[in-house]
């Protein structure tokens, strides 16, 4: 164990609170006397967070800004968290920023989250980072880096998931994420459909709302995409198969800024795009693909794209979840030839016993062996031309850390 896997083991699991709100964090906030000189850009949405926010930080850097990313989960290591020009930082600048924070905070208590905003906030705004991206970790009202004042709020869409949290129906989550929309300043929506609950905060906070297929619009051809608003237009080479809406939210974002952007700086930056486990090939033979697809909504493009790569492939199917199950394997039920659910080390996971009920016993492999164990088997029958590894971060993130292709 490293020193900071120690320290983290040791205070902010074992000082962890409950209470939610912003009322904490943001006395640490201040005690901490954090001045961001930067601009600050919030990102919410049920998918597409993570996506918009690797585009945006190619961006900043094309444009030699010192970009600062915060990003939730992390696969293999906690500093994949939060990132300086995209590289995640050193355990040492970790490691002094979470004890500013402890020293700062006194008695006041933190959970886990809170602790990790503060310390990215101390990191950027000691590094004098140029460019804020910040994910918002589930909802926004609450999130601990809703403290912030942030120059631009993005949503990148509104779709079902979290609604033990954040309640039930879109409206009632889209009203959750609404929280981060700042009074006067710009806001992006990534979708065509704004919900009601979102559009009513719009206007009692006086932004300036540019909502995709309204304001600003993006189209794709097979080789290449087009970005076009009132007054600019990109055509962009589809080298990556990067969603097209998250590029052109992240087109967007810049312009409403004021950061002025080139067509070639948009393309050097799509080129040098790279976001682990997101409907990521990793092998070509045999084919393997690894996704963190853990809601319908972003099943839904794992479908797709395994339409592309798998179809008239005998297939594979590495799975393992924290929830709802139905709705995340029968999509793929026709795809699938064998499914084998693992017994991961992660203990948040749910018990692979609980997902045989979801498919046929005739196209089960296995269930319960270690995921190395189950990988291994499904390699040397060498009878699959694909493998799929999908559902939670933790299954991704063992797969990776386990070095098993």
């Amino acid at each position: 164990m490293t020193k900071l896997e120690a320290w983290i083991s040791k205070f902010l699991f074992s000082e962890d609170s409950s209470e939610k709100g912003l009322r904490n964090p943001q006395k640490v906030y201040d005690l901490l006397n954090i001045q961001p000189k930067g601009k600050i850009i919030l990102i919410s949405g049920t998918n597409g967070k993570g996506t918009t926010g690797e585009i945006l930080t190619q961006l900043g850097l094309q444009k030699g800004l010192k970009v600062g990313t915060f990003s939730s989960p992390h696969l293999i290591l906690i500093n994949e968290r939060i990132k300086i020009n995209g590289e995640p930082i050193s355990d040492d600048l970790f490691l002094h920023s979470l004890e500013s924070v402890k020293e700062a905070k006194g008695d006041i208590p933190l959970n886990f989250f809170q602790y990790l905003a503060l310390a990215m906030m101390k990191i950027f705004n000691d590094e004098n980072i140029d460019l804020w991206i910040v994910e918002i970790g589930i909802g926004g009202r609450l999130d601990p880096t809703n403290i912030l004042n942030a120059d631009l709020s993005i949503i990148t869409n509104v779709q079902l998931d979290h609604e033990e949290i954040l309640g039930k129906g879109i409206e009632n989550i889209a009203k959750e994420k609404a929280g981060i929309i700042k009074e006067n300043q710009h806001f992006i929506f990534g979708d065509s459909h704004m919900p009601n609950s979102l559009e009513q905060e719009t206007i009692i906070k006086n932004v300036n709302s540019l909502i995709l297929k309204k304001d600003y619009e993006v189209k794709k051809t097979k080789k290449s995409i087009f970005y076009f608003d009132k007054n600019n237009k990109f055509k962009i080479e589809d080298t990556k198969s990067i969603d097209s809406s998250s590029i052109a939210v992240a087109i967007r974002s810049f312009i409403s800024l004021g950061i002025k952007i080139s067509e070639n700086q948009i393309q050097k930056a799509l080129n040098s795009f790279s976001i682990k486990g997101r409907c990521e090939v990793i092998s070509d033979d045999p084919f393997i693909l690894i996704d963190v697809c853990h809601n319908p909504s972003a099943l839904e493009k794992l479908k797709n794209e395994l339409h592309k790569s798998v179809e008239g492939k005998k297939t594979a199917a590495i799975f393992a979840s924290s929830k709802d199950i139905y709705d995340l394997i029968s999509p793929l039920k026709e795809m699938i030839d064998t499914w084998h659910f693992p017994r991961c080390k992660e203990k948040r996971l749910l018990d692979p016993e609980l997902f045989l009920n979801s498919v046929d016993s005739r196209n089960i492999g296995s269930h319960g062996e270690s995921l190395e164990v189950t990988f291994e088997k499904i390699k040397n029958k060498s009878e699959y031309d694909a493998i799929i590894i999908y559902g939670s971060f933790y299954l991704v993130g063992e797969f990776l850390e386990s070095n098993l292709v």
